[in-house]
């Protein structure tokens, strides 16, 4: 059984009493939550299966020397010498429906007491950064709304009936109230639409930015941060758009490709915010991974990489892995994680703590400064909702009770956030350690402003796993049950270096011209991130940011299709592989299903032909490119060999080859997705023989070179410069010219095939 809210905080939250046997109650701690007695390390433990909610055990001990001889295989090593992003903080969204029950419906002590365990330090789980919608998302216990609503087919350019009275009643309130309480707090704001009047639909739902729209959308942004500010609200952050490439069609939302976004950030939002003397961050993109190029394009632009401090992500879709990518191509933009929901498809409660534990572990791993979870509550039925969704789990649950009073219940979302979010000081640093990886023990490490280090660990695993924790010169084992979260504190200072192969990874800095560092960090995970092509008995890999381009010593010229013939694993009745290949870029094939590795698309060229790239686009079904591919050549359609290119793909997936003669041309899945695969159009390239000219311009070009601990060999060029780049690489016995922009970085790779 569960207790009441009520019952919950009635026991101090300074005992380690429970009020009920099965379910400890939240201890309190001090600020950095760590053992200060010499030689120990705290630990805090969640464990849903023994209705252990972050409760304190006995600390461990540290022994001198290294690890066990024969336990590297179950050991996490950390190095608090090697230091990586800064942290912002963790946290949620006071949506209007989760902004509504907490300040609507809880009365003054429930609602105190809430916001004490969300948003204190010493007494609750310091949560500490909050991404508020600018009006109404699909969340709303009031309909759809925005700052300056209109009668349909009016307008307000001038935005003379610009208010937020709408969010004065309970949503501002209980912001200022969690920056009391939490005077570190982060807030970012995020639009779902404009006012329906600017948009092409004159509605909320659905429709793009008018043209002449953009300056008074940039106005509204400004009029926004000014009266929050006013309110006692400071904004640090702003995202143009919610999910730019998602246009919902029962509730606020807008399409905003990014060219649209790099000319409203550009030349309107960014001089308008400095205009208005107002210091607000603009963050780009604000949605999932699995499209990296949107973000990066804004980076590859001069005018707007000047104007974007960074990228928001979302979980659904796509790999985390996209912002050490992203990070490693453009290395001075951080990323922020600022929506990742736990709901129903997670199954049950202790499915949604694994989601909940893989994002804030695996965010932070791979350069996240935020971890934000959507909505802070909801009641039972998931809601109040606006036609969104329907199983979204909230971090608490407002629910009624029987006398017609209100409490709250934590969720898997809220232990989950408090093993990191109790114990991370907003401005701590990531550190370096390795992690034993899923169905094992995964793991982040930090070290905090006072010094106090802090590892958040999860066994992922389903059985109990035992593991060693090595730093410096010390190390202490532990046993942690399956699908449960430890997190261990400790203060003092690392004696004794680290061995480069504990970590697996290496990092690489440069130095910009304004003397800071831009680091990257790599190991052998993001060699499936990136093109690689068999060149004899090595596999050649490089990065190519959005932006970047590699040319070929010759130019080329498209094969004839005449002759040619498609083929394919399966194919929706609609899209038969032959429009993939009939020149119309309109039609396509499609595969029929999601996306399974496997999957695969060949052509039979009509006879023996010389090519060195074939092009996948999939510009009109932008969403539906290969996640993951290999490629095999055969002169008789039968016997394939070995894969002469891999990589991830992207809307137009360009994959270079050295120079290949054969008739058949398969290309395979080899990841899976919702999306089911289409080819609006292939095209095979040969060269023509004419040479092409490219001057070298390696002004501002710094280049280093590393090695993995697997082997693989690094060569990383980083321009600093304020111009593009000019330089050769050569691949095989081939020199391509490499155009690198302004403040992005390339890395080659060499490993055995």
């Amino acid at each position: 059984m569960k207790p009441t809210t009520r019952q919950w905080r009635r026991t101090s939250l300074a005992a380690a009493a429970t009020l009920l046997a099965t379910l400890p109650v939240l201890p309190a701690a001090t600020p950095a939550s760590a053992d200060t007695a010499p030689g120990k390390a705290s630990v805090w433990l969640t464990d849903l299966s023994t209705n252990t909610h972050l409760a304190k055990q006995p600390s461990v001990t540290w022994k001198t020397g290294p690890a066990p001889s024969g336990s590297s295989s179950s050991t996490i090593t950390v190095d608090t010498t090697r230091k990586y992003q800064p942290m912002s903080g963790f946290g949620a969204s006071f949506t209007d429906s989760s902004a509504w029950l907490v300040g609507t419906k809880l009365d003054s002590e429930q609602r105190d007491a809430l916001m004490r365990d969300l948003f204190s330090r010493r007494d609750g789980i310091g949560l500490s950064f909050l991404r508020q919608p600018m009006a109404a998302t699909d969340f709303t216990a009031s309909g759809n709304y925005s700052y300056d609503d209109m009668p349909a087919g009016q307008s307000d350019p001038t935005l003379a009936n610009f208010t937020i009275d709408h969010d004065r009643s309970y949503t501002i309130p209980l912001l200022k109230q969690a920056r009391k309480i939490n005077p570190q707090m982060t807030v970012m704001a995020t639009p779902w639409s404009p006012p329906g009047w600017m948009k092409t639909s004159d509605s909320m739902v659905t429709g793009r930015l008018k043209p002449d729209a953009y300056q008074a959308y940039a106005d509204y942004f400004a009029k926004f941060l000014k009266e929050y500010a006013a309110a006692g609200v400071p904004v640090r952050y702003v995202t143009p758009q919610n999910e730019p490439l998602y246009e919902p069609s029962t509730y606020p939302g807008m399409s905003l490709p990014a060219d649209q976004a790099k000319t409203f950030v550009s030349d309107y939002l960014a001089p308008t915010l400095r205009k208005q003397g107002l210091s607000t961050g603009i963050l780009g993109y604000d949605h999932n991974w699995d499209v990296t190029s949107y973000p990066e394009s804004l980076y590859a632009d001069p005018a707007t990489a000047q104007n974007v401090a960074g990228t928001a992500w979302h979980c659904y879709a796509g790999d985390v892995t996209a912002q050490s990518v992203v990070h490693n191509d453009y290395p001075n933009k951080p990323a922020f994680q600022t929506e990742c929901s736990g709901g129903s498809w997670e199954g049950d409660e202790q499915g949604g703590f694994a989601g909940v534990m893989d994002n804030v572990i695996n965010g932070p791993r791979n350069w996240a400064q935020s971890i934000v979870r959507w909505n802070l509550a909801l009641d039972t039925d998931g809601g109040p909702r606006n036609n969104g969704c329907s199983g979204c789990r909230p971090v608490v649950t407002v629910a009624p009770n029987t006398d017609g009073t209100w409490t709250y219940t934590p969720t898997a979302d809220y232990w989950g956030l408090a093993q990191a979010s109790k114990f991370v000081q907003p401005g701590a640093r990531r550190v370096a350690s390795n992690t034993l990886g899923k169905g094992s023990i995964e793991d982040v490490a930090f070290t905090n402003p006072d010094g106090s280090t802090a590892l958040v660990t999860y066994n992922s695993g389903t059985t109990a796993r035992t593991f060693t924790v090595g730093w410096g010169n010390r190390h202490f084992s532990y046993t942690l049950a399956a699908g449960a979260a430890a997190t261990f504190t400790w203060t003092g200072n690392q004696h004794g270096s680290t061995a480069p192969t504990a970590i697996g990874s290496v990092d690489i800095p440069f130095q910009n011209p304004d003397g800071s560092k831009a680091l990257i960090s790599y190991d052998s995970s993001l060699l499936a991130q990136q093109p690689q092509v068999r060149i004899g008995d090595q596999w050649l890999g490089y990065t190519l940011p959005t932006g970047a381009s590699l040319t070929p010593p010759t130019g080329e010229v498209a094969l004839s299709r005449d002759g040619w013939q498609a083929t394919a694993s399966a194919s929706s009745s609609d899209d038969p592989p032959s429009k993939a290949i009939d020149g119309d870029a309109a039609t396509r094939w499609s595969l029929g299903h999601g996306m399974q590795p496997g999957d695969w698309f060949q052509v039979d060229l009509g006879s023996t032909q010389t090519f060195n790239q074939i092009v996948l686009d999939t510009t009109a079904s932008s969403g539906d490119f290969v996640r993951q591919y290999e490629v095999y050549t055969s002169n008789d359609g039968t016997t394939w060999g070995k894969p002469v290119a891999t990589g991830p793909g992207s809307t137009v997936t360009r994959i270079q080859l050295p120079t290949t003669t054969a008739r058949y041309i398969r290309v395979v899945n080899k990841a899976g997705s919702g999306n089911w695969w289409s080819i609006h159009d292939l095209s095979v390239l040969a060269p023509d023989g004419k040479a092409t000219t490219s001057a070298s311009q390696t002004k501002g070009v710094q280049r280093k070179s590393a090695a993995l601990p697997d082997g693989t060999r690094l060569e990383t060029v980083y321009n600093s410069g304020s111009s593009t780049a000019m330089f050769d690489v050569p691949l095989g016995d081939t020199t391509y010219s490499y155009r690198l922009p302004a403040g992005a970085a390339a890395i080659f790779t060499t490993r055995s095939a």
